[in-house]
């Protein structure tokens, strides 16, 4: 016989149902006498009732009362019994109130630690029904995203997404319906003032319940450390434009998609002409600062080029050192040296204030290009810029 919930919580609740019962089955057993001995069996319904409710010991306190008021309605009912059924009798009203009232007590325990556990984690620990809405939320929720447990529960979780991530979250909440497990998942939630956390979930179906158990960490510090060093492995760290490597990766690419759909493409190798004058005379942070007016200059000018107007994106670089390159997608050669002599310009007519003194910058360039078959490959179009700039600087000239 299941037993209402409200009683397990309220033992006062369920001594008074528990004395309620005592003295229906009493009435029945002395009413009807030796016909209804097997009323005397219902005096089990109240032991467990006060065993569910206060443990084991109010499980043997309820067994000797059962015991004590069949006793009374035996004799009462003139039906005496032998001993051995007074034993038996006592016997088994004392087993299955300190039985039941064990387990209880041994429940509540587990529930209590349980309970502890998921109010006082750090994580964020839930529970949802298949529906996507939150049946129940530890105070980490608060804590995190600044929503209380009211404002949670019963509402769908897929109103606190990231819009963005709704559609990723909604089809592993299908999945996990289906009785898939989810692990290390990351989707972004949105706090009570409309700031992003990052948050990575391991999630477990249950088809009985028709519920998902599911924890979620905080994870929005890793990802953005995850992104500062992806960027610092891709970006030179004096003048952030692209580094050497992810400009290789790139170049790779281009030549990859040029040899697909036939577009060619050129190269300028950029070098600053008496740079280790500056920092010999002026200190090194006055190089630094130049390389980054440097960086800077080619940048803003690279975005109102002809090519980009075109559609083709360029691709600026620090290889070290004083040394750039751009990559300019589908330019031809004539493109190529008329982008190249605008940077040299550009740089060559404007002041640069150090301390110690102004300096006027002067670039040599050098132009390689890269037909429709994505030929040369990426070391020997280096290479060839490479040569060019030397010779343009060797003879004086920009290219």
């Amino acid at each position: 016989m299941p037993v209402p919930r409200d009683i397990i919580k309220r033992p006062r609740l369920a001594v008074a149902v528990a004395a309620a019962l005592f003295a229906a089955v009493f009435i029945a057993r002395v009413t009807f006498g030796t016909l209804a001995d097997g009323i005397t069996l219902l005096y089990v319904i109240p032991v467990v009732v006060v065993a569910v409710a206060c443990g084991t010991r109010g499980g043997l306190l309820a067994a000797g009362v059962a015991f004590a008021v069949s006793s009374a309605s035996t004799v009462i009912a003139d039906a005496p019994s032998t001993a051995f059924g007074y034993f038996n009798r006592a016997l088994v009203f004392l087993f299955v109130g300190g039985l039941t009232g064990h387990f209880a007590t041994s429940l509540r325990v587990l529930e209590r630690e349980s309970a502890r556990h998921f109010d006082l984690s750090q994580d964020m620990f839930c529970t949802a029904d298949f529906n996507g809405y939150f049946t129940r939320v530890n105070p980490a929720f608060e804590r995190v995203l600044g929503y209380s447990e009211a404002d949670l529960l019963g509402r769908p979780f897929l109103e606190f997404v990231h819009p963005e991530d709704r559609e990723r979250t909604e089809e592993e909440a299908a999945a996990l319906a289906e009785g898939a497990e989810t692990v290390h998942f990351q989707n972004r939630y949105l706090d009570k003032r409309g700031e992003i956390h990052w948050l990575e979930w391991m999630s477990q179906p249950s088809a009985e319940e028709e519920t998902i158990y599911a924890v979620a960490r905080d994870v929005t510090e890793r990802k953005a450390l995850e992104r500062e060093l992806e960027r610092l492995s891709q970006h030179d760290g004096l003048t952030g434009l692209f580094n050497r490597r992810r400009f290789e990766e790139e170049l790779r690419r281009q030549l990859s998609y040029t040899r697909r759909y036939g577009e060619g493409g050129a190269l300028l190798l950029i070098d600053v002409d008496r740079f280790k004058e500056i920092n010999d005379t002026l200190g090194h942070a006055a190089g630094d600062k130049a390389l980054c007016w440097v960086a800077s200059t080619l940048s803003d000018n690279l975005r109102s080029t002809d090519v980009v107007a075109r559609g083709a994106d360029p691709v600026v670089a620090r290889l070290g050192g004083d040394e750039f390159v751009v990559l300019l997608p589908e330019a031809d050669e004539d493109e190529a040296r008329a982008v190249g002599e605008r940077l040299a310009t550009v740089l060559g007519d404007s002041t640069l204030a150090l301390e110690g003194g102004e300096v006027r910058l002067r670039i040599s360039v050098g132009v390689a290009t890269f037909d429709g078959y994505g030929r040369p490959g990426e070391q020997e179009l280096l290479a060839a810029a490479d040569r060019a700039m030397y010779e343009a600087k060797a003879a004086g000239r920009l290219l």
